[in-house]
Parts: structure tokens; sequence; C-alpha cells
């Protein structure tokens, strides 16, 4: 599983950074357009037979460790991107999301590909619930964040559109990071008998919860409109890449990625 897992995933990040490279050039070229979306939906699909073939292998959802869960967050972005395409056809957009999910990938070069079981506090459908919806919120919010930048740059030539669609990644992204929540809160005591511990990955979850649910809070007042919509939506994300890669990187948790 190892060697088909390495295999997928250089195909995957061929197939993304080829999309970028035409999705770059169609900004000037229109015809490249075509190719860069089937790339991009080439990547997807092998990225989706990987993590079906990882979950048949190991029994559980595959989103453990850094290599599967920057995986599943790119899968998350990427079918967004293409989802928002072919509903706005933002191109732009696009392009930047292409962007994310290369990094991502390229991110996860660097995590253990070697699929392993579960612990048996993790052994539970909780597991999927509280991980999957997590890293698909995270996913969401990292759309979020470049709608956000592209509308700073003046990337949209329909405003409202690109609201629509900044409105749409955080509702979205908040609702299932709300679900990660309470399935995490249930899980925590049914595995340590208690819905809350002082970790430095709980604290930072419920922070960025509170943040962005005053994000979607202000975003219908005047004083929140525009610029500062876009900075509060960046700066969110910011966060995000922080409680995710900052606190299971750098310092001891419950929610390792290596």
């Amino acid at each position: 599983m190892t060697d088909l897992s390495r295999a997928v995933h250089a195909f995957a990040l061929a197939a993304y950074a080829g999309a970028l490279v035409a999705a770059l050039v169609a900004g000037r070229r229109p015809a490249w357009r075509g190719p860069a979306a089937a790339l991009a939906l080439a990547g997807l699909v092998a990225q989706l037979a990987l993590f079906l073939l990882r979950w048949r292998a190991s029994g559980h959802t595959p989103v453990t460790g850094l290599f599967e869960s920057q995986h599943f967050l790119a899968i998350w972005v990427v079918a967004h991107a293409l989802s928002l395409l072919a509903r706005h056809r933002a191109w732009k957009l696009f392009a930047a999301s292409i962007g994310l999910a290369v990094a991502a990938l390229a991110g996860a070069s660097f995590g253990p590909m070697a699929v392993k079981p579960l612990t048996p506090s993790l052994d539970t459908p909780l597991f999927f619930l509280h991980v999957a919806t997590s890293f698909a919120a995270y996913g969401l919010f990292g759309s979020a964040a470049l709608i956000a930048l592209a509308r700073l740059t003046g990337g949209f030539t329909a405003p409202a559109a690109a609201r629509a669609m900044l409105d749409e990644s955080l509702y979205l992204g908040w609702i299932l990071f709300t679900w990660a929540m309470i399935a995490g809160s249930i899980w925590a005591y049914l595995a340590w008998g208690s819905y809350w511990t002082w970790n430095s990955k709980g604290i930072w979850s419920y922070l960025l919860w509170f943040y962005y649910a005053g994000v979607i809070h202000v975003r219908t007042r005047p004083p929140w409109q525009g610029r500062r919509l876009d900075v509060l939506a960046l700066v969110g994300f910011a966060a995000v890449l922080f409680t995710y890669l900052g606190l299971g990187l750098l310092l001891k948790s419950n929610h390792p990625l290596l």
C-alpha cells in the first residue's frame, strides 16, 4: 500500500501542478481552460481512489497523520473549487485553489505513507464525524481566504458572485466545524470521561469556532462589509493553519500529525 500511495500521490501532485500552470496560462489563452479543469478533475479522481483504497486497507477513515490529513484537505479544496467553477466560472479563484492543493500535497510528501491501525480510543464512528468534518471545514475556510484575497486584489469582475461564494464558504465551513466540535466532545467523553480537556488543540479549536461565529455574525453589519470582511477571512485561515499545523507539528497534544 505504501508504494501504491506514493505512486498515486505523485500522480495527483503532478496533475494539480499541470492544472495550476494551465489555469495561469488560461488567463491569457482561454483555450487552456478545458485542460486545466480536466487535469484538476483527474487529480481529484486519483485522490478519491487512493482515499477509498486506504480506507479498505486500514478498516477506518484515512484521515490520520500528516499525509492523510493533507490529502483530505486537498480533496475538499479542489472539489469546492470545481463546484464554484461550474456555477460561477471563477477561473482566478480556481487557479488559487489549485495552488493551495499543490501546497497541501507537497506538505503531505513529508508525512508517513504507511497504513496504520487506529488505537482503541480512536476506533469509533465518532472518529469519522469529528476528523472528516474538521478537515472539510478547514478546506472551506481556505477557499474563503482565497476568495477574500481575490476580492482585495480586484480579482473578481462580479462583486455579487464573489460575495455569494465567500458567504457560502464561511457558512458551510462553520456548520461543518460545529459538527466536528460536537462529535469531538462526545468522543472525548467516551474515551476519557470528560467532554472537555484543557489541551492546546482543544482550546484553539474552540477559539477558532467562536472566531468564525463572530465573522458570520458581523458579516451583515455595514461597518464590516468589503475589505474588513476580507481581512477577517484571511486572519481566520491563518488561525486555522496555526491550529492545524502549528499545534499538530510543534507542540505535544492528543492530535499529533507525525
